[in-house]
This record gives C-alpha cells, structure tokens and sequence, in this order.
C-alpha cells in the first residue's frame, strides 16, 4: 500500500500504468474529505501513460489533519509534496468537484510548464454560482420537500431524520443516479473526512456554510494558458448551464456533457467520461507535438 512521508504528515495514493514519454495524469477527489478510489474506472486511462489518486490529508488512510489546517492552501501544499516526491516531469491535472476546485488552485498557484492541461469534471468554481444551481435545483423538489429544506436551515436540524431523508432525494436526481451506490456512499464511514466538509463545506451539498462559502476563482480564469476541459453530467448539481458558461471563459476552454450522468460520473458512465477526457488529450498532446 504506497504511502508519501511529507512535511504535512502522510499521504495515501494509487499509481497505475507505466513511466512514458507521454505525461502522467494526476486526478484530485471531491469533497472536501472526500477519499480516492483504487478501484476507480479513472484508472482506465492509464493507457501509456501513470495515472496517480491519493487521498487527501485528513481522511481515509491518509494521515491526520488537525482542524486549523483545514484550508485551500494546505492541500495545495500537500499536492505539491507529492508531485515532487512522484518525480513528474509533466502531467495533466484533472478533479471532481471539490478536486476540480483544488487542481484549479494549484495551477494558479504554481502556473508551471510542467501542467499540460486541465480537466475540471463538474466544477465547484463559485461558491455563489453552486448555491445558485442548487436553489434552483431545489425548486424542482416537491413544495413539502422544500418546506423541508427550508426549514431545517432555519433552525439547524440538518441532522435530522426528516432533513436526511430529503437530501437524498436531491442526490438521487443530482448526485448519483444509482440507489445501491448512493446507499454505499452515504453509509461509508469516514468520520475524519465528515470533519473536514463540515468545516469547508457545509451540511449538505446543497448550502454553503463553512470555510469555503464565498469561495470564487471565477475572476482568474483568463490567467489559466493550458487547455482545460470542463465536462457536466446531464443532471449534474455542477449544471452545463454554468459550465458551458465557465469554459467560455477559459482562454482554451472546452465543454463536453456526458448524458445520463450527474455528479458521480465515474461511477454512472465511466465509459463515457473516459472517452470525452481522451480525445480531448489526445487532441491537446497532438498540437504540443506540432509546435
């Protein structure tokens, strides 16, 4: 089981394929305390090429993360640590949701040669356009079940049974489409990761209460100069419609939607999403060869 020492403590990861001469992948999980998965279709992209996932501090089998370092800039660094100690000589950085919001960090943070391109698979980019999608989202819900909502916010029972019960009808339709795998999600027991989306995120993933509730980078993607694809479930709580609008405003952005999905697109439609993200670094490793 690979692990990474570094100066943060301990990180857990997952490498699959062979060192070529074409760059790596590096896939960063949602969240925020969310865990990788070893087992993930995303590994069907180690084609040759690496494809690296870890979990990030504070969750899972990775090492503690004590609450005052719960922030963006951590995991920044933690990334950093590792794609030094993985010797990357160039890789593409791609995410899910919380990960698509830390890869985006991560390049603004280090904008280096070494970042191909970027994949930003049902992006949380504003804190403001997601409460946004999922106001309206919600409006969809039957008028008892945003009575729910509503009042649960109001009086903070959002661990009650009834406000639980509510929430996954909102998951069903946006989050993951498959009862087996979201009765898995919701019961899996990670109670450190819990911790740190409470303390980010929020109770649910409808409503923006913690660290990250005014979050937005939407003001900084004309600084990004790599290719960066934005893909949508069709059903996303990330919704196309803000992300066709975000990948306009990339300088190199492209947008794809992956039909019958919503947010857990490599658990709906692994094969789908696998295509979309290859023909589009295919396309970006052909022009850098041309150049």
């Amino acid at each position: 089981m690979p692990f990474i020492e570094h100066a943060l403590g301990r990180t857990h990861y997952t490498v699959r394929g062979h060192r070529s001469k074409r760059p790596a992948i590096v896939w960063l999980h949602g969240g925020p305390g969310g865990v990788h998965n070893p087992k993930s279709r995303l590994f069907d992209l180690a084609e040759g090429r690496q494809v690296y996932s870890y979990t990030q501090m504070g969750s899972g089998k990775s090492g503690d993360l004590p609450a005052h370092r719960r922030t963006i800039a951590t995991f920044v660094k933690e990334l950093r640590a590792l794609t030094r100690a993985w010797d990357l000589e160039q890789f593409h950085l791609m995410g899910g949701s919380w990960g698509a919001t830390l890869a985006l960090e991560y390049y603004l943070k280090y904008p280096t040669r070494q970042i191909k391109s970027l994949v930003l698979q049902s992006p949380m980019l504003s804190a403001h356009d997601w409460q946004r999608d999922a106001n309206r989202l919600i409006k969809q819900l039957s008028k008892d079940d945003q009575k729910v909502i509503r009042y649960c916010h109001e009086i903070d029972a959002t661990d009650s049974a009834i406000y639980q019960a509510v929430m996954r009808r909102y998951y069903r339709k946006h989050v993951l489409r498959d009862d087996e795998k979201l009765d898995a999600m919701l019961h899996r027991k990670n109670p450190r990761g819990g911790a740190i989306y409470q303390h980010m995120w929020g109770p649910s993933e409808f409503v923006a209460t913690g660290t990250l509730k005014d979050h937005d980078r939407t003001g900084d993607f004309a600084a990004v100069k790599v290719p960066t694809l934005i893909v949508c479930g069709e059903h996303d709580e990330a919704t196309p419609v803000t992300g066709r609008r975000y990948a306009k405003a990339f300088p190199q952005g492209h947008f794809e939607m992956i039909r019958g999905a919503s947010h857990a697109i490599w658990e709906e439609k692994p094969e789908r999403l696998s295509k979309k993200i290859t023909e589009f670094l295919n396309a970006v490793e052909r022009t850098a060869s041309s150049d």
